[in-house]
């Protein structure tokens, strides 16, 4: 068998993150390849270190002829592989992936969305009119089920848990700066914007020690900072840039930020848990499947700031519960199990 994996990019996202996981799991005993269809390269230094083949196709536009020059080029990269299971992620992959299977010759699909909203219509009639070419499409919980996905089969996100683990207890002594925490994509459905609204309502009270640090990259970049500058949050608002080593943010932090839109199950939130670190989220995508008020906080947005300063004010507790989303998730999704469920399901499709 050989293993494909087909990303939009190996941008710092969620989803390109655990392609990298993946990738990094199988290829000392399968053949493994990953090709990315943009040009953006977060994570290609990781990607070298890791001594993970990987290939950008360079795909710019499905309306262009970068779209024949990457078809030949995975053709190229692949054609003399056996048993090659394409693994998709995203939509613009699996529609590069099925393409090339009527291009050239079929190979077995797997479909993971990564998301648990489209909101295009015409999007959603394309997986649905595609169901007949992809084999398995990959949801990460029972209530992520939709009308334009096939045979869809429960596999949640990742991480190493034994290498996010931070062994120190965490505390807040009330007289050093409270450290908020948002990872992600600086993008729409992520609403990294939010997090001045937030700033700007904390802010009010002026005997208040808090920080937000900002640890991603994206289209909103401009719009944050300016927003910064414009309600002089320079020293509030931290804008670290994508950094893949986020381990001495999360030991640092007290509390992560998850403003989403919308979600699939955001590999950052099982980071977090993994370093028993409070959490503030929306009940978006899948999320409200394994975090509740129990083991986390969850909020619609008009309620964030409110919820951020509950934390501040009873840390102790914030803590308790990110212990028991500790212990809720550690198996489930550690990476190693979530790989051999990945691998099952190669196998099965395979043979």
């Amino acid at each position: 068998m050989t293993i494909i994996h087909i990303s939009g990019s190996l941008g710092g996202g969620g989803a390109e993150q655990m392609v990298l996981q993946l990738a990094n799991k199988s290829k000392d005993k399968i053949p493994t390849k990953v090709f990315a269809l943009a040009d953006l390269n977060d994570l290609e230094t990781t990607y070298a270190k890791n001594n993970i083949n990987y290939q950008f196709l360079h795909v710019n536009s499905f309306k262009n002829k970068s779209l024949i020059t990457g078809l030949k080029l995975l053709r190229e990269n692949i054609k003399n592989d056996q048993n090659v299971i394409f693994h998709c992620h995203q939509f613009h992959s699996v529609l590069l992936g099925i393409i090339y299977n009527l291009r050239y010759r079929a190979n077995p699909i797997v479909f993971t969305l990564h998301s648990s909203v489209i909101e295009s219509f015409t999007r959603k009639l394309l997986l649905y009119l595609t169901k007949p070419f992809r084999k398995s499409d990959i949801i990460f919980s029972h209530n992520a089920k939709n009308w334009f996905l096939k045979n869809s089969i429960v596999i949640p996100n990742g991480v190493n848990f034994k290498k996010l683990h931070i062994p120190k207890q965490r505390t807040f002594n009330k007289n050093e700066v409270f450290e908020f925490l948002y990872v992600g994509r600086l993008s729409p459905e992520k609403n990294p914007l939010a997090l001045i609204d937030f700033a700007l309502e904390l802010n009010k009270n002026r005997n208040l020690k808090f920080r937000i640090s900002v640890l991603g990259s994206g289209i909103l970049l401009d719009n944050l900072q300016d927003l910064i500058t414009k309600h002089h949050l320079e020293q509030i608002v931290n804008l670290k840039g994508f950094n893949s080593d986020i381990m001495p943010y999360f030991k640092n932090a007290h509390c992560l930020l998850l403003p989403s839109h919308w979600e699939g199950m955001p590999v950052v939130l099982i980071e977090a848990a993994a370093t028993k670190l409070p959490i503030i989220s929306t009940p978006v995508g899948s999320i409200p499947d394994f975090l509740n008020d129990s083991n986390a906080t969850i909020c619609n947005l008009p309620q964030f700031s409110t919820n951020m300063l509950n934390v501040m004010n009873n840390y102790e507790i914030s803590c308790q519960k990110a212990h028991l989303l500790y212990s809720e998730l550690k198996e489930h999704f550690d990476i190693e199990n979530v790989y051999k469920q990945h691998l099952k399901l190669y196998n099965s499709l395979i043979n």
